[in-house]
C-alpha cells in the first residue's frame, strides 16, 4: 500500500515552540492503488508481494541468519516501500516524490549532472538553479553522523547502501524545503543529492528516511512524534500528523495504550534507530496461546514498508492452528503468495465469526479487529489470514493498525496507539 503525502510544516527556533506548533499539522495520504480500478485478489496480491520483499529485505539485516550482514557494511531495509512523500526542493521550490522509510536515515533525491540515474516521473533536481543549496562541511555534526562518508576539498560526500542493491553516491547538503503545496513555509535540512544511483525507486526520486537516526528528516525536524490513522479505503485519504501525544489524543475518547521502543536484537544492533517494540503473547478468544517466551527474543519491528504483519514461525502456527480450531475451516486452493486462505463451505466469508484476538506488549494489551487480520473474498468463497510466518524477528504491518491512532513518540521512546474510526 503506497500512499502520497502533501506536508505542511512550519519552521521552528526550539524543541518547546516545535511540540506546539506541529500539533496542528494535518497531513494527507493517497493510496497508490487510488483510482487503478483493481479487484480485490489483485489488490490483496500486489500487497502480499510488496510485504514479503520488503520483509525479506528487512531480514536480511539479521547477522545472526544472514552471513552476508556480518561483513559490517551499513546497508538499509528500502525495497517495496508503502508510502511516497511529495516535498518541495530548492529556490524557487520544486515538488519531488520521495519514498518514505521508516527502516532508514537519510534523505535523498537523484541530482545533476548525473553520471548514473534511475528513472523517475519528475525532472532531475538540478542544485545549480537553486540559490539556497550550500555544501557541508566534512566537520558538520550530521556528516560525522553518516554510516559512510567521504570529504573532498572539505566537502561532505555520502554513500548509502540498501539491501536490496539500491545504493546512492554523492554531495551531502544543505537545502530549504517548502512543505505544503500552497504555502511558503520553509526549513532547513540536510539532504543527499546524488550524482551516482542505481537500484529501484519506485516510480520516486529518492528516499525520505524516518527512523530516530540523527540525519533522518524526523530527527532534523526536531519533531516529538509523528502519527497516522490507517483508514480501510484506499480510495479515501489518510491523515498523518506531528506532535505529543497530548496533541494527537486530545479529541480521540478510546483507551489509549502505550509500549515503549526497545534495543534492536542481538545481531542488529547497528540499526538502533529503527522502531523495536517487545510482544509477550497472543490471546485467541479467551484463551491465552502458549507460546514459550524466548520465541519473542527478537522482538517486533514497527514498519512503515511492511503491508502484513509477521510473526516467528512458531507464534504463527500457533495462532493459525488457534483460529482453525475455532471456526473448523479449511485449506483453499487458493493460494496468495505466502498468505494462507481457507474456504468457508456454504458460509460467506465475511459472515463467519471470529474469535478475539489480542497481542501482548508490555503495557499494552492490542485488541486487534477482524478486519485487521483477515481478508474476506465472498465471490471466491474463501477467507485469507492477513498474517505471514517469520524465520526472524517479526513485523507489525500497516493492515494490522488499520483505524487505529498510532504515534511514533519519539521524545518519549514508545508507541501510542488507541482505536480510531480513519
Amino acid at each position: 500500500m503506497h500512499f502520497v503525502i502533501i506536508l505542511l510544516l512550519i519552521s521552528f527556533a526550539t524543541t518547546t515552540q516545535t511540540t506546539s506548533i506541529f500539533g496542528d499539522i494535518q497531513l494527507e495520504l493517497t493510496h497508490i492503488d487510488h483510482g487503478q480500478n483493481l479487484t480485490k485478489l489483485e489488490l490483496l496480491t500486489r500487497a502480499a508481494h510488496r510485504s514479503r520483499a520488503r520483509a525479506s529485505l528487512l531480514h536480511a539485516m539479521d547477522c545472526t541468519s544472514n552471513p552476508i550482514s556480518r561483513t559490517n557494511i551499513p546497508f538499509h531495509a528500502s525495497g517495496a516501500l508503502e508510502f511516497v512523500l511529495e516535498l518541495a526542493i530548492g529556490t524557487p521550490p520544486k515538488p519531488y516524490p520521495f519514498l518514505l522509510d521508516t527502516g532508514s536515515g537519510l534523505i535523498w533525491t537523484q541530482c545533476k549532472p548525473c553520471s548514473k540515474c534511475m528513472k523517475q516521473p519528475s525532472p532531475i533536481f538540478d542544485p545549480s538553479k537553486s540559490s539556497t543549496f550550500s555544501h557541508l562541511s566534512c566537520s558538520d555534526n550530521l556528516c560525522q553522523a553518516l554510516s559512510q562518508s567521504n570529504c573532498t576539498r572539505n566537502q561532505c560526500q555520502y554513500f548509502y547502501s540498501y539491501a536490496d542493491q539500491t545504493y546512492s553516491i554523492g554531495d551531502f547538503a544543505r537545502e530549504t524545503f517548502t512543505l505544503g503545496t500552497n504555502s511558503d513555509v520553509k526549513v532547513s535540512m540536510a539532504i543527499g543529492c546524488g550524482h551516482t544511483n542505481a537500484g529501484n525507486l519506485n516510480n520516486s526520486s529518492g528516499i525520505a528516511g524516518f527512523s530516530r537516526d540523527e540525519t533522518s528528516m524526523v530527527s532534523q525536524l526536531g519533531i516529538p512524534g509523528f502519527s497516522y490513522c490507517m483508514n480501510d479505503d484506499i480510495n479515501k485519504r489518510t491523515q498523518l500528523k506531528f506532535g505529543t501525544q497530548e496533541e494527537i489524543f486530545r479529541d480521540i475518547k478510546a483507551k489509549v495504550q502505550a509500549t515503549k521502543f526497545v534495543d534492536p536484537p542481538p545481531g542488529i544492533e547497528a540499526y538502533a534507530g529503527l522502531y523495536f517494540v517487545s510482544m509477550t503473547g497472543i490471546t485467541v478468544g479467551t484463551k491465552r496461546l502458549s507460546i514459550p517466551k524466548s520465541v519473542f527474543d527478537k522482538a517486533m519491528i514497527v514498519d512503515s514498508g511492511s503491508t502484513f504483519t509477521e510473526l516467528p514461525n512458531v507464534a504463527y502456527n500457533k495462532l493459525k492452528k488457534a483460529l482453525q480450531s475455532s471456526t473448523k475451516w479449511s485449506p483453499s486452493n487458493i493460494t496468495i503468495l505466502d498468505l494462507e486462505c481457507f474456504s468457508t463451505g456454504s458460509i460467506r466469508p465475511s459472515q463467519v465469526k471470529l474469535p478475539k484476538l489480542i497481542f501482548h506488549f508490555p503495557g499494552m494489551n492490542l485488541d486487534i479487529p477482524r478486519d485487521n487480520y483477515i481478508v474476506d473474498m465472498d465471490e471466491k468463497g474463501v477467507m485469507c489470514l492477513a498474517i505471514m510466518n517469520a524465520d526472524s524477528f517479526g513485523i507489525i504491518g500497516n493492515n494490522l493498525q488499520t483505524n487505529m491512532q498510532v504515534l511514533y513518540d519519539l521524545k518519549n521512546s514508545k508507541l501510542v496507539i488507541a482505536p480510531n474510526q480513519c
